[in-house]
């Protein structure tokens, strides 16, 4: 008898053994080439997992983190120069972009048309090296009042493009065979929801969440996504959907790496609405300013610090603290690390900076100061 396995699977009983359908339909069972015998599709399963366990531990190298995300769920309907969206409104300046929800009159709520102005923002900036600071601010004196009340169970109220890029109607079919819509109702503003916040977060500028106002639910998630957020002290931010029969669950990921996992339980399970300051404390926040203007200030102040960094180096810090973010210290991140420290030390902005430095000049991305609009 083999060692018992205590984080295995249960033992199969004579009736789920390799060969007996007995069990199960013949469809879920297939041929062994050459043999008389068949495999169910579980054992199959439970078979290529192991293998790639196994390939893994031998192989650490090959199966390093990729948070590099799939932008190809979505073609932009315009550009940031010729930007045809109302709900959500661009400006551009020097090495600088503002995106603003511009929905007021209903707080701001991720109605269809600031998601789909949101997607088209995101995607493209994912295109334009030029830019360096993106900022995230809204109209009005809300933030944003998160998901549509009009949308099915409260949802992410967005419908995809008239021809659905093939990226998502395959990761579609994928979330329907793992079983994250019960029932087999596909509902495709869920992964549009999904792949926006990973969109967002994997930005390789500098992003910066001015939060004019209070935020709610999933409208934190457009706080969380950037990588420093500046709120006005009369801000609140509402996880109160448990009160509701339902979890804020799409942005779950991006609040754990913010804050602790006891917080995010308290805030969830209690539906905690936080103030600024308690954001703050939390690190929701970075800072709590008294006005729009301060926080203007404080954005200056931000974009003379970006300016001295390389804005190749700042996207590769950035998609190595979400390579390494919550994953246990092996050899698989050790490979990872050390890959990434030979990347950014053969790049040009290394070569340039070190002739920079022998020359007594500036770095050629200090010789234009990143230029805010306020």
């Amino acid at each position: 008898m083999a060692d018992w396995d205590p984080l295995g699977e249960p033992e199969s009983s004579p009736g789920e053994a390799l060969g007996d359908a007995s069990a199960s339909k013949a469809d879920d069972f297939f041929p062994i080439n050459e043999s008389d015998l068949k495999m169910s599709k579980k054992d199959m399963e439970r078979m290529f997992l192991d293998l790639e366990r196994k390939l893994d531990k031998d192989s650490p190298w090959k199966s390093m983190p990729d948070p590099r995300p799939d932008l190809s769920w979505r073609k932009p309907t315009c550009t940031l120069e010729d930007w045809k969206h109302n709900d959500v409104k661009v400006a551009l300046g020097k090495s600088i972009a503002y995106v603003t929800l511009n929905r007021p009159a209903d707080n701001n709520i991720l109605s269809d048309g600031v998601v789909a102005g949101l997607c088209d923002a995101v995607i493209l900036l994912h295109g334009r090296p030029d830019i360096r600071v993106v900022v995230f601010s809204a109209e009005g004196k809300m933030f944003c009042a998160g998901r549509d009340p009009k949308g099915d169970n409260y949802g992410f109220n967005i419908q995809p493009p008239a021809a659905t890029p093939k990226a998502l109607e395959e990761d579609g079919k994928e979330a329907l065979e793992a079983g994250a819509f019960p029932g087999g109702n596909l509902n495709m503003g869920r992964l549009l929801q999904g792949r926006l916040w990973q969109a967002w977060s994997t930005l390789p500028q500098f992003t910066i969440s001015l939060v004019n106002g209070s935020a709610m639910g999933d409208g934190i998630g457009c706080v969380l996504c950037s990588d420093v957020a500046i709120a006005l002290k009369t801000a609140f931010f509402d996880f109160s959907e448990t009160k509701l029969g339902l979890v804020n669950a799409g942005i779950s990921p991006y609040l754990m790496a913010k804050t602790s996992a006891g917080a995010v339980k308290n805030m969830f399970v209690l539906g905690q609405v936080l103030s600024a300051e308690t954001a703050l404390a939390k690190g929701i926040v970075n800072r709590v300013v008294d006005s729009i203007a301060d926080g203007n200030k404080v954005i200056a102040e931000l974009c003379g610090e970006v300016t001295k960094c390389g804005p190749r180096s700042v996207q590769l810090a950035k998609e190595l603290v979400q390579g390494v973010a919550g994953r246990q210290m092996d050899e698989t991140i050790m490979f990872y690390v050390m890959l990434n420290a030979a990347a950014a030390s053969r790049s040009e902005e290394a070569k340039q900076s070190a002739k920079a430095s022998a020359d007594g000049k500036p770095k050629p991305w200090e010789v234009e100061p990143i230029a805010p609009l306020h």
